[in-house]
């Protein structure tokens, strides 16, 4: 499953069980550097989002996407 940017996701708060929306405004790679070890590096690959709905709305947020992928489900892609 592969998200693109522009694309619609909803999820169910935990503690509200209220539905949030929101829209992924890009998709990029950090680099995960252990200090001890320089040569190891690590790429993990983050989501960007902006909140259409909730508490948060108009706020970004950004969540590693294997996280995402278990919180979010998409509903339009863009």
């Amino acid at each position: 499953m592969m998200i693109q940017v522009g694309a619609l996701c909803i999820r169910t708060c935990t503690v509200t069980k209220q539905e949030v929306l929101c829209q992924i405004v890009s998709l990029y790679d950090k680099r995960d550097i252990d200090y001890d070890c320089p040569e190891s590096v690590a790429i993990i690959p983050f989501v960007k989002a902006v909140w259409l709905s909730g508490d948060n709305q108009g706020q970004e947020f950004r969540s590693a996407r294997r996280n995402f992928y278990r919180a979010w489900e998409v509903i339009s892609d863009s």
